[in-house]
């Protein structure tokens, strides 16, 4: 089958996608919102879909029929119309298929619904040469959490016709499932969207090779992906066409030039050694969302929970997972891994073998231990403060708390070791619990301790010039404030109201602390003053998924609307984004070495990116 010519008509899509549902009877979907946005980003790209694309989210019946009738109806012969559907899909009485939107009443979908029937008449009427319809949904299942369909009705002989190819998520007898929600700010694409996005972002669903992807190769892809992936999942794809059509093109890469070539153009020389941008990649890390990737002695590791993958940098290749008895994420140091093993004892495990190197039997935290300067930090059970060789395990000194419990890992600043911690009550106390501190020790001794009128959040930046605290007032959306300590002497230097809550921990260098709050606000602050650095308020295009990253004078963000951004850090000004879902983690961001970031995604695989 030959295939249709990528620049002949109008390309046109509108993208339909509805989460929130009115009646009791239809639990809400999350990742419809991200399936249009990311979807529709790919399509309106000019150099992948290059589609003049529409998308509808949460709408009313009225708004999306006109938008339906009127997508259909301004065609012309060789135009291309792609609809896409994500949201629940009900059956009437007789059968008869209906897609939900927000005033559905299953019982009543003749006039609270988008009837199928509605669609099929549009399409009659449409003249293009070529109508795509891709449905991410069903029809019953309601009330079971995640997924958007169970049982029978074929969907694609519902709508398929001459000239029109319909795609389904899934048989008629199989659920189309949502993506897997790493928390609730953080949705993720449909499972089979996902495969979609993935197929047409990376040029992987381009199986000949040809610098076009299809709609056969991109149903294929999918197909495959989800068997590999073991998902309960088997897409359809019914309906007639006279040729292939291609939905996108996949992105060139520049052709290095070879050493050797001399001409007018490119002149070295000698002893000039040429500079190569290198090439993107990504490799599977995790099963589904994991915690940002540490570097360490040329391996990548990516924390699950209960579980440490380790990738060689060297061959991109996986070289080994590590068991973990608890969920909280390890500290890293050298080619070694720090966390809690049997009965909560101290466990030193080699990074590339996943063997034991040393053990210590003192009690330790969870998720707390923390590496400096060759000194192994660990909040042990009993409340005490440890520092261990971390080669040996060889206890250095230890600091009771008296009666505090360390809340955060401690981090180092002018000298000291930092940590915060919560005062424990006794049975019954009715005094303030807001009595949190920042503490620092040296060699085994308190140096100084600042106590605080309000609890303090674990997201806080510390650096040699200031400790940049987060002070959360009691109630769950109360305005936060932000605090900064002299790391040497305790003492309060200035406090910043946020107006907001913060959406990650702050980050803090050369002069600079940048955080990012659920306003979607991204705010400078001048380090030594607490004031504004930038003149017009930025925003990101959706919430902070991990802690913002600085690299020179380049602010690096990701977000929940699969945005990732570089910023220019004295003005604020935005350099450029991609598209890229990166799995959440409040407290860490993605890892930066010889001018290429590492960052997990939301599926768990670990992407390469130049910077």
């Amino acid at each position: 089958m030959t295939t249709q010519s990528f620049d002949k008509g109008n390309r046109g899509a509108l993208l339909i996608g509805t989460g929130t549902y009115d009646h009791p009877d239809l639990p809400a979907l999350r990742s419809p919102e991200v399936d249009c946005t990311r979807l529709g980003t790919l399509l309106r790209d000019p150099e992948i879909g290059a589609f003049e694309a529409q998308t509808l989210i949460d709408a009313d019946r009225s708004t999306l029929e006109r938008a339906i009738y009127e997508f259909f109806l301004t065609a012309r012969g060789d135009d291309v119309r792609l609809l896409y559907l994500s949201c629940h899909g009900i059956l009437n009485r007789n059968d008869k298929l209906h897609f939900a939107i927000r005033q559905t009443d299953p019982e009543r979908p003749a006039y609270t619904t988008i009837p199928a029937s509605y669609i099929h008449e549009a399409m009659e009427e449409c003249r293009a040469r070529s109508i795509v319809v891709i449905l991410d949904c069903c029809y019953s299942g309601l009330f079971l959490p995640g997924a958007k369909s169970d049982e029978s009705a074929r969907v694609e002989e519902a709508l398929a016709g001459h000239g029109r190819v319909v795609i389904t998520a899934g048989t008629r007898s199989q659920r189309a499932w949502e993506g897997h929600h790493s928390d609730a700010d953080t949705p993720a694409p449909s499972l089979f969207t996902g495969m979609l996005i993935e197929g047409m972002s990376s040029g992987a669903a381009d199986l000949n090779g040809d610098g076009f992807v299809t709609l056969q190769e991109l149903y294929r892809y999918a197909c495959e992906r989800l068997h590999q992936e073991g998902a309960a999942q088997n897409p359809r794809m019914g309906g007639e066409m006279q040729y292939d059509i291609a939905l996108a093109k996949v992105r060139k890469k520049r052709k290095q030039r070879s050493p050797d070539r001399t001409d007018s153009r490119v002149r070295r020389s000698a002893g000039t050694r040429a500079r190569h941008k290198p090439e993107p990649w990504q490799t599977r890390a995790a099963s589904g969302p994991a915690r940002q990737p540490v570097l360490s002695d040329g391996l990548l590791a990516v924390h699950e929970a209960y579980r440490l993958h380790v990738i060689d940098l060297k061959s991109r290749q996986r070289s080994g997972l590590i068991q973990m008895r608890y969920p909280g994420s390890p500290a890293i140091h050298a080619d070694t891994a720090y966390f809690p093993g049997k009965d909560g004892r101290l466990y030193a495990v080699d990074l590339r073998t996943g063997k034991p190197r040393a053990s210590h039997p003192v009690l330790v935290r969870d998720g707390l231990l923390s590496v400096s300067k060759n000194v192994l930090y660990a909040p042990a059970q009993d409340g005490s403060l440890y520092a261990f060789d971390p080669s040996t395990l060889r206890p250095l000194w230890s600091l009771p708390t008296n009666k505090l419990t360390i809340i955060s890992r401690p981090k180092p600043a002018a000298g000291y070791m930092l940590f915060m911690a919560r005062e424990s009550q006794a049975s019954g106390a009715t005094t303030d619990p807001g009595a949190d501190r920042i503490v620092a020790v040296s060699k085994g001794r308190e140096v100084w301790s600042c106590k605080t009128d309000a609890p303090l959040s674990p997201n806080w930046a510390v650096t040699d010039q200031g400790v940049y605290a987060v002070v959360q007032p009691n109630g769950p959306s109360a305005p936060q404030r932000i605090v900064a300590v002299n790391p040497e002497s305790g003492q309060l230097l200035w406090s910043f109201n946020t107006n907001a809550r913060l959406a990650a921990a702050p980050v803090a260098a050369d002069g600079t602390l940048i955080f990012g709050d659920t306003e979607r606000r991204l705010v400078a602050l001048d380090t030594k003053t607490g004031d504004r650095l930038w003149a017009k308020e930025k925003k990101t295009e959706g919430l902070l998924l991990h802690q913002p990253l600085i690299a020179g004078d380049t602010l690096f963000t990701a977000d929940r609307a699969a945005k990732l951004a570089s910023w220019k850090l004295p003005t604020g000004r935005k350099i450029r984004s991609q598209d890229l879902l990166v799995s959440p983690d409040p407290q860490g961001s993605p890892a930066i070495s010889d001018g290429v970031m590492y960052a997990t995604s939301s599926q768990g695989d670990v992407h390469a990116l130049p910077i």
